[in-house]
């Protein structure tokens, strides 16, 4: 018996051909045995590579199946909000387009999720040390500048799982793969609602760099975090 929730799973990336094309198949494989209603949203966001040609291939092939390509290279953050707000069904998930949350373990949150926004901790995290580094910064600094909203989650900057009918009311302000996420959690307490936390495990056995250590991505995350800030101190958020 499948499911009768309805799901929307969002794969954004850029220069991703070389896991692109596994991950849909594990990805549509795995909703499509779990669930009657389900869609995958692909974002390109302006991939230099063979990204975009392997997710249109995809998508001609398969029904429930979007492709949304970005003509400019937007960033993850923003690439992944745009799959959010075109998702359609009631239960959206964002995974990264090397799926660190693995398919199947996707599925068994969804079917089991009672929460507004469900946040998963990762372990067994690989990444370079300088993107180590970072990310200890990011957590000092939003544990600081926001410490009752941080509090009871730990980790604010990997998958998430929303309700689709809080989507518009959670938005963000923040553009920059820094702190799309972990504004979207905050507006989400912010006004009361459900949010829950449980551990996972990260299923990326390769070295992660990603682009979130970039200078230009640090200077941004942090102008959005004091704006926000600000913002809260303002009550005009």
């Amino acid at each position: 018996m499948k499911s009768e929730k309805s799901v929307s799973l969002v794969l954004a990336g850029y220069n991703e051909e070389k896991n692109i094309e596994q991950s849909m198949q594990l990805s549509y494989q795995a909703l499509s045995h779990a669930f009657e209603q389900f869609e995958l949203i692909l974002v390109d966001d302006a991939s230099k590579d063979r990204t975009l040609e392997k997710m249109l291939a995809f998508a001609d092939g398969h029904p429930f199946v979007t492709v949304l390509p970005n003509y400019a290279n937007l960033n993850f953050g923003t690439s992944v909000l745009r799959g959010l707000l075109a998702a359609r069904y009631d239960y959206i998930v964002f995974n990264a387009c090397d799926l660190p949350l693995s398919a199947d373990d996707m599925v068994k949150l969804l079917l089991h999720h009672d929460a507004d926004v469900l946040v998963m901790e990762r372990t067994g995290y690989k990444t370079t040390k300088w993107r180590g580094i970072t990310s200890d910064v990011n957590k000092l600094l939003l544990k600081l500048l926001f410490p009752k909203l941080t509090k009871g989650t730990p980790v604010l900057n990997f998958v998430q799982i929303y309700r689709k009918n809080i989507i518009k009311d959670i938005l963000p302000l923040a553009r920059s793969p820094i702190f799309v996420w972990p504004e979207l959690i905050f507006r989400a307490k912010l006004l009361g609602l459900s949010v829950k936390n449980i551990p996972v495990t990260c299923r990326v056995e390769n070295l992660r760099k990603g682009a979130f250590g970039h200078p230009h991505d640090i200077i941004w995350g942090i102008y959005d975090m004091l704006r926000f800030r600000i913002r809260l101190w303002r009550k005009n958020y």
